[in-house]
């Protein structure tokens, strides 16, 4: 079970990084560049390749969705490598130890932080957006149709014409990943979902940061070094996330969202070449596009991170735009105009339409405005949000803020620090503000969301990290060097090593004012994350293992027919887990406008079948066949009690076996399965 849990980790890097390398490489990119890269340029071949071919009604299988890209793009980077060369990159160099460095500190950690936390590689979080989730990727591998623009658990021709109520646009991305590497890997859609989320965050992240890290400090190769400590050691952001919601298409997209910011800064560095810069701006403008397939609010993230830099590097430039004979602005009026513009633009995109939904989401706030503030100065970005346990990580935060000062002290890197101040005051909103305007404003295009938010600020807090980890190094460089050592060349290397081995135990396991539910208690951050992972995978309601074991029996036994359920029992779960085809995929919308007027018959009215001539038409309409009927005890133990109305479901809760109009065929540990006749 676990090998093959690995080898499907290893196949979505595959897929990621194949396609996604050798684009890099067409494109004119350096090797190294095209590496860390590789996966939002890999996931922008997917997402277009699932789209292509859904329009033209040809099977997605995995060869069509990434052999076939792979072999051609293997052709251009020949045919461009032999007859034109790509120009030299003028960014900074990233030394190939470091792309090392950063991989085996990403595998370390993600075994640390969710593979060796796992019970089993099919456990899956039981949560609501999981219900979209693994059902819509079990759509895709059914129906062989990958389009990243339809995310819906009724893509089949069958199940398209009984779909209980109508889904809108909802990026699926990462559920085209995930189901491209499902089938490649032959394994279950809990272990896809599980093998591509630790990809993303063991080695996609890692060595986007690192991209990113490059491109900031250059020729400062300790502080990237450090960046592999500090990255993987903030437990929000990738780890923490990872069981709350789940938030999994974002968690993907915050993953490559170092990559699409390096990408742009490298296209202005590259000394003047026009062809390199078309490069790199090609290749970022193509990854952007497959990430925001995995969730459009990277787009906003990337603003937040690269305006501060956009007005850093006009306010120290020599341009001038001349107005007049006389009349011209300089580099500061362009910068402050570039500012104004952005405040404009962001402030003017949450009057779009389709933003409407988005913005206007609100999650309310949870902490007082000092609380709020002590969250932020010890990122604990989520203490006090429940379910969301959270513990302050004392040491980063003395990092960052050395750091934040030592970096806002040098005029060429004081922009480094602006990112972070900006997601800080969004946290801060977040947190405590009722204010639904500025919510919308600030905060509104991550849902409002303090947990996407939080994430955010972590991934702008790593340089800052970074960089007051570089400080301690080099003060232990100053105390050493004045010693008989003073001459050893290994110093610098030696002393980050002796940091990052401190760091790294210090972070995670130095106790700090904690919640856990709602009692305030001291425990390490790592104690915190560890009993809230083990919450999130405990695979024991609203879907046991006795029911996915019956439900598995009921698939062998009725085949593709179609089964009405009562979704509330966990069998909301069992098309995506079992692959039986249950009626119900969902938790919610029932009784809304948009619901088929057979589902409202069957909710209701099912158990009288027998005397009820509309009840048989809409069971007729619908093609089902049989009811499965599972054990409820456990619904008033889960998050799905605050939506669960027993009044809705008369109609399946009232099946009996003595009921008119139903035949017992199969019964197990008190779950029963009954035939319609």
């Amino acid at each position: 079970m676990w090998p093959s849990f690995y080898a499907t980790v290893f196949v979505t890097l595959l897929f990621l990084g194949a396609p996604g390398y050798l684009l890099g490489r067409a494109l004119g990119l350096s090797r190294v560049t095209a590496l860390l890269a590789s996966a939002p340029l890999g996931m922008a071949v997917i997402c277009l390749m699932g789209q292509a071919l859904s329009a033209a009604g040809v099977p997605a299988t995995p060869a069509m969705m990434v052999g076939l890209p792979s072999a051609l793009l293997l052709a251009a980077a020949l045919l461009r490598s032999r007859f034109l060369p790509g120009a030299r990159d003028g960014a900074p160099a990233v030394h190939p130890a470091l792309v090392a460095l950063f991989l085996v500190a990403g595998l370390a950690a993600g075994y640390v932080f969710l593979a060796g936390i796992l019970p089993s590689p099919n456990a899956f979080h039981q949560d609501y957006d999981s219900v979209h989730h693994i059902n819509s990727i079990r759509a895709m591998m059914d129906s062989l149709s990958m389009s990243p623009l339809d995310g819906s658990p009724y893509i089949t021709e069958p199940d398209a014409l009984v779909a209980v109520q109508p889904t809108g646009y909802y990026p699926s991305g990462w559920h085209v990943l995930c189901a491209t590497v499902a089938l490649a890997a032959n394994v279950s859609v809990a272990n896809a979902v599980n093998a591509v989320n630790l990809a993303l965050m063991s080695v996609v992240y890692p060595l986007s940061m690192l991209l990113l890290l490059s491109s900031i400090f250059p020729g400062r190769t300790r502080v990237v070094a450090l960046g592999s400590a500090a990255s993987l050691t903030l437990t929000i952001f990738p780890w923490g996330v990872c069981n709350w919601g789940p938030v999994y298409p974002n968690i993907a997209a915050f993953a490559m969202l170092p990559a699409l910011c390096a990408l742009f800064m490298r296209a202005f560095e590259q000394g003047g070449s026009r062809r390199a810069m078309a490069c790199h701006l090609i290749a970022w403008f193509l990854s952007t596009c497959g990430t925001v397939l995995l969730h459009p609010n990277v787009v906003f993230s990337m603003a937040v991170f690269l305006a501060p830099w956009i007005v850093a590097r006009l306010g120290g430039s020599s341009l001038r735009l001349r107005l007049g004979p006389r009349a011209s602005l300089g580099p500061r009026a362009l910068a402050a105009l570039f500012a104004l513009f952005c405040v404009v633009a962001w402030v003017g995109a949450t009057k779009i339409p389709a933003l409407a939904g988005l913005v206007n989401y609100h999650w309310g706030p949870f902490a007082s405005g000092g609380d709020a503030v002590a969250n932020v100065l010890c990122l604990s970005y989520m203490r006090g949000m429940w379910p969301a346990p959270d513990a302050a990580q004392l040491f980063p935060a003395a990092a960052l803020l050395a750091g934040a000062v030592l970096l806002v002290s040098r005029r060429e890197t004081r922009w480094v620090a602006v990112p972070y101040a900006i997601a800080a005051c969004m946290v801060y909103v977040a947190c405590s503000s009722s204010d639904d305007a500025l919510r919308s404003v600030l905060i509104g295009y991550w849902y409002s969301d303090p947990y996407r938010i939080g994430s955010l600020a972590t991934i702008f807090s790593v340089p800052l990290v970074s960089y007051g980890l570089d400080a301690v190094a080099e003060g232990l460089c100053k105390l050493v060097r004045l010693r008989p050592a003073r001459a050893w060349r290994a110093l610098p290397a030696v002393s980050a090593l002796v940091v990052a081995a401190a760091y790294v135990p210090l972070a995670l396991l130095c106790p700090g004012q904690a919640q856990n539910g709602f009692s305030q208690e001291a425990s390490s951050p790592w104690a915190t994350y560890q009993s809230y992972t083990y919450r999130a995978y405990s695979h024991d309601a609203p879907l046991t293992y006795q029911e996915t074991d019956f439900m598995e029996s009921v698939h062998r036994l009725v085949g593709d027919d179609l089964v009405i359920n009562q979704p509330f029992d966990g069998s909301v779960f069992g098309y995506g887990v079992t692959g039986l085809r249950c009626y119900y995929r969902f938790f919610s919308g029932y009784g809304s406008s948009g619901e088929a007027w057979q589902s409202r018959v069957i909710r209701q009215r099912l158990y009288n079948i027998a005397r009820d001539s509309q009840v048989q038409q809409a069971v007729k309409s619908v093609g089902a066949r049989y009811v499965l009927v599972m054990s409820t005890d456990e619904r008033n133990n889960t998050f799905v009690k605050d939506t669960y109305d027993a009044a809705k479901w008369r109609g399946i809760n009232y099946v009996a076996d003595d009921t008119p109009g139903f035949e017992l065929v199969l019964e197990e540990n008190g779950y029963r399965l009954y035939r319609i006749t």
